[in-house]
């Protein structure tokens, strides 16, 4: 006895959800359904996937139980950021400044730099943290690019030495 059956046109929607799946995880779900419905063991198709056989029972009970919806990617909620939208529109604010505006000898704001001024705010976060938060709004670290200035127009002059023989 199979553990999943399933009509011509079930199959041919779990193939479609299945070329458009969205993540990995999601597809490997909808292709454990299908080796199943195929006749194939759990163990086995555990074994194919690399997960566990418990998986497989798993997934093929929520196929039964609620079809294609069952086997959709759920939400992942994780960790609350550390830096939330408050802290993003200071820190917005903080680099449209010159780091001099706030007492800091330095040219242009560094990690370090911002991260102490956060701090001094009320913010707390690692540079890892905030350097992602900087990615996701879209700032980016260049190298400086040293250019020589323009020589000045009047340099011969005031050596005392004088263009005209």
């Amino acid at each position: 006895m199979r553990l999943v059956e399933m009509t011509e046109e079930e199959q041919a929607n779990l193939m479609a959800a299945q070329r458009g799946a969205g993540s990995v995880r999601e597809w490997r779900r909808l292709q454990a359904v299908r080796l199943l419905a195929e006749g194939h063991e759990a163990p086995e198709v555990a074994q194919v996937l690399g997960c566990s056989a418990s998986a497989v029972y798993y997934w093929a009970d929520d196929w039964r139980q609620a079809g294609l919806a069952g086997l959709a990617e759920g939400p992942h909620v994780g960790r609350t950021r550390r830096i939330n939208s408050e802290a993003e529109t200071l820190l917005e604010h903080l680099l449209s400044e010159e780091p001099q505006a706030h007492g800091y000898t330095a040219t242009d704001w560094t990690t370090p730099l911002v991260r102490t001024e956060l701090a001094q705010q009320g913010v707390e976060a690692s540079e890892h943290t905030l350097r992602r938060t900087l990615h996701r709004l879209g700032y980016r670290w260049k190298r400086p690019k040293y250019l020589l200035g323009r020589p000045d127009p009047a340099y011969e002059a005031k050596k005392g030495r004088s263009l005209s023989k």
